[in-house]
């Protein structure tokens, strides 16, 4: 039976806990679910683990971490997670792809790591950044709030009547507010507010917008080069619940050494950096993220960039993905899903305060085109008369935030976004180092003596360590071999020139032994080692060993990143 899931709408929370637990009813030899914590307001974090079970436990597998709406109103992003859930499982065994991962992989997938600030903005008219925890102040300020004052479920925006306005009625479409010119006198001119009530002083000269109450950002909560400076930074790094749990459950999960973090909007592909330029990565990693990102922008269409603008534009400081990479060495991008400006033939090219009033005109006026057509007119409302309590005479009207500006509208453009984001979602995943054993065998030396031989090689695309980054930070353990006696794999005691066990006597060789790190096919397709394309890929390992012929020998690989491999020999 496929999982219940549509495109009609965006999730709730009770909804993605249902579709959880359903997922785990109809595929228990492939999913788990497990709370990696509490959100501020108490809800469960909830992170489905995707193997086959058959093939493996999934802490010996490398894997891929998902993740989807740190920002409350990038509900996008929680439905592109649903959506891998749900490909993942019903296509094992019909897609091939699929199906080795699934074999070979995990995935370890959060769809809502922000359940309290989805809640709210899915079930009232708020719009909110991120926490709902109130910070910097416990209380709201006086000035204009945004609220719903017309009742039709939406805060949109005021436009009042002033002389002294900076903004005035397009002469190319009523419904577009472009900027006067220096030199327009006579005309109607208006300032532009957030639909709200005004709190406080009634005849406030000039009238303040008042700051939302949730000004946290926990998408600025991390550690890598966190400053209590950047807007919504929080107190200190990982002081929100939401940030350290999904810290915690990284470090605990060694294995992990891919990761997609899923936002709205934008049509675009961060990478790391987020506060420096290019030239501060090592150029090996920089040559990784520009790689797979590359395949990222051939099966979205959304161009792969550092999340500094190449250091041109804005600086983030306390980022998930640069906490990651600089940290852990992972390979992690954020996808900003929905690329409405790309729909609508906008030109993305130029950075906003380099586009002229005339620039953005026709900007909006394509947007509008667009809508127009694509949603029947509904992703806009007209600005329509109404008697302000406060104001008198205002006009409300402006795009639909929710559902047209910061996400994809629900239905077919909702499903298309989905769909080529977990595609690129499983190309990443194939990224990950895999450590496979070959050639084990053994070779009779005299009577009850065995030389065993084995080759570890990593078949993945990153090498064992996965970046140059964790290299630097010893976040990744060398490979390490070890053999044993028995056919389960039961431990050999270790000792300075014999090892033994039950069943046998290690006489050349250690039971348990570091082979440092094997690279991936990354090395070569970079030419790092020269224009052989040589490369330490694989290392083979050799044994003598005493024991009775028929006797069997279990050799193990094991490496957090590229999983534990394991291959059984029989003496004679």
């Amino acid at each position: 039976m496929p999982l219940p899931f549509t495109f009609d709408h965006f999730y709730k929370y009770d909804e993605i806990v249902s579709y959880l637990n359903e997922a785990v009813r109809q595929f228990p030899d492939f999913a788990s679910l497990e709370s990696i914590g509490k959100s501020y307001e108490g809800r469960d974090i909830w992170c489905l683990t995707v193997t086959n079970h058959a093939t493996g436990p999934h802490s010996e597998k490398p894997a891929m971490y998902i993740d989807g709406n740190i920002h409350a109103g990038e509900v996008t992003g929680s439905h592109v997670v649903l959506y891998t859930i749900k490909q993942l499982l019903e296509t094992y065994g019909s897609d091939p792809q699929v199906t080795h991962l699934l074999d070979t992989h995990t995935f370890y997938i959060l769809p809502r790591v922000n359940p309290d600030g989805a809640e709210l903005y899915l079930t009232t008219p708020t719009m909110l950044r991120s926490s709902v925890r109130p910070y910097p102040d416990e209380e709201e300020k006086d000035g204009l709030r945004a609220e719903d004052m017309d009742g039709d479920g939406h805060i949109l925006q005021m436009r009042v009547v002033d002389e002294t306005g900076p903004w005035k009625v397009s002469d190319k479409d009523p419904r577009l507010m472009v900027l006067r010119a220096p030199d327009d006198m006579g005309g109607t001119y208006y300032r532009i507010y957030p639909e709200g009530k005004i709190y406080g002083d009634l005849d406030q000269v000039p009238m303040k917008v008042a700051p939302s109450k949730y000004g946290l950002d926990i998408n600025r909560n991390f550690p890598a080069n966190w400053v209590l400076s950047q807007g919504g930074a929080g107190p200190y790094p990982l002081s929100e619940p939401e940030t350290r749990a999904m810290a915690e459950f990284i470090l605990k999960h060694p294995n992990i050494s891919v990761l997609q973090a899923y936002h709205t909007s934008g049509g675009v592909i961060y990478r790391a950096f987020c506060n420096k330029p290019d030239d501060k990565m090592n150029p090996q990693d920089l040559a990784l993220f520009k790689t797979i990102g590359l395949r990222g922008e051939e099966i979205t269409t959304y161009k792969c960039i550092p999340a500094s603008h190449g250091g041109l534009g804005a600086v983030r400081a306390g980022i998930f993905i640069d906490w990651v990479y600089e940290h852990r060495g992972i390979i992690g991008y954020t996808t900003e899903l929905w690329d409405m400006m790309g729909r609508a033939g906008a030109d993305k090219k130029k950075e906003r305060r380099d586009k002229t009033p005339a620039d953005i005109e026709e900007e909006q006026l394509k947007l509008l085109k667009w809508q127009d057509e694509a949603l029947d007119g509904k992703g806009f409302v007209n600005w329509t008369p109404f008697e302000h309590p406060q104001l008198g005479k205002v006009e409300i009207g402006g795009w639909l935030p929710k559902t047209v500006r910061q996400n994809a509208p629900p239905g077919k453009m909702l499903e298309e976004e989905c769909v080529k984001n977990y595609k690129f979602g499983n190309v990443h995943a194939l990224c990950t180092p895999l450590v496979r054993l070959t050639r084990a065998a053994s070779e009779k030396l005299g009577e009850g003596v065995y030389r065993v031989t084995t080759v570890v090689r990593n078949e993945g695309y990153l090498a064992t360590y996965g970046t140059q980054a964790a290299l630097q930070t010893k976040s990744v353990k060398p490979v390490k071999l070890t053999i044993s006696f028995g056919e389960g794999g039961a431990g050999a005691a270790q000792g300075d020139a014999a090892d033994t066990a039950a069943g046998g006597e290690i006489i050349m060789g250690k039971a348990e032994e570091e082979i440092g790190h094997l690279d991936g096919r990354a090395a070569a397709q970079a030419g790092w080692y020269g224009p052989s394309g040589a490369t330490n890929h694989e290392k083979k390992v050799q044994w003598v060993v005493k024991a009775p012929a028929g006797s069997k020998v279990t050799v193990k690989a094991i490496s957090e990143r590229g999983g534990t491999a394991t291959s059984v020999v029989t003496l004679g």
